[in-house]
């Protein structure tokens, strides 16, 4: 039978193995442990060395790669929209140096900038749908039929007094102004400059992806999006639908427009204006929505960086 010196003598037998190993370790290995630990800490600090020197030549590549591109732009794309009017539409979080260097280049291109608008999130949250609804009820445009969730009627009001076809039927300038008028009262949307007009192109300026998304929330709001640029197109000539780089990986509205075959058939994408190539792309894709032609340019899932030069 096991009695209380056994086991007092096993505790004190741990405790003595213990010291003994400390002792051990902290004398005949101190050397070797601490000569081990100085080379894996000098290997590491050398690794980082090369790397950071990796970063730093990837980082100058890419700032000579956007300074050649920005300085390429205007032979790129001057004229390429002559002649043509384009209203450009802006999702709810686009920033603001996005939408300007977009509006520059169509400048450069020869565009008139017809409309700036930027949607708010209100227009897309179903919560709205009681105010939506008494205020989209008061407004009747020709030829146009309103239908689905309070958000899908007024984004397709939006859309046919943003957007313009040759020989279609178009409201008033006055009907237009009412209704850009009462949307932005209601915080609905927000327009820049002192007049909206359609244009015969249109954008549509999509964020990121948002950082933590509500699932709910995000396939809402896309399908509200997409199936606006795809109303947006049937309203003008033509519509490209860009974002950021990241648009077009998982959860972005590029990569969502490029899976969905109904909208990718008529609508441009592209992937990649917060850099110059993708701001090149913009303008170049709606030059070719208006020559009746539709693709996917920059970022995953595209058919070219950016598309191909009409032929002369």
């Amino acid at each position: 039978m096991i009695d209380f010196r056994y086991h007092v003598v096993s505790i004190v037998a741990v405790f003595l193995a213990l010291a003994l190993g400390l002792f051990i370790g902290s004398t005949s290995l101190r050397g070797t442990v601490a000569s081990d630990l100085n080379r894996r800490t000098a290997a590491v600090k050398s690794e980082n060395g090369v790397l950071n020197g990796q970063i730093g030549d990837l980082k100058g590549q890419l700032k000579d790669r956007n300074n050649f591109e920005t300085a390429l732009e205007p032979y790129a794309i001057g004229g390429a929209l002559a002649g043509e009017s384009v209203a450009v539409v802006s999702a709810p979080g686009v920033d603001s140096g996005t939408r300007n260097k977009v509006e520059d280049a169509l400048a450069l291109a020869g565009a008139t900038l017809t409309a700036d608008v930027q949607i708010q999130n209100s227009l897309l949250d179903p919560q709205q749908s009681s105010f939506i609804d008494s205020l989209v009820s008061k407004f009747t445009l020709p030829g146009v039929a309103l239908s689905g969730s309070a958000s899908q009627r007024g984004l397709t009001l939006l859309a046919h007094v943003l957007g313009t076809r040759p020989q279609a039927r178009q409201p008033s300038s006055n009907a237009i102004g009412r209704v850009v008028s009462a949307f932005q009262a209601g915080n609905l949307i927000d327009a820049s400059g002192n007049t909206t007009h359609p244009g015969a192109l249109t954008v549509l300026l999509v964020p990121s992806p948002p950082t933590n998304p509500d699932p709910t929330v995000v396939n809402q709001q896309q399908t509200l999006l997409m199936s606006f640029a795809s109303t947006l197109d049937k309203a003008s000539v033509g519509t490209v639908l860009a974002g950021p780089d990241d648009a077009a990986g998982n959860g972005g509205l590029v990569d969502a427009a490029r899976s969905d075959s109904t909208v990718s058939a008529d609508v441009s994408t592209v992937a990649g204006t917060d850099n110059p190539t993708g701001v090149i792309a913009t303008v170049l894709g709606l030059a070719e929505q208006a020559r009746g032609q539709a693709g996917a340019y920059g970022g995953s899932g595209a058919s070219s960086p950016v598309p191909s030069p009409p032929p002369s």
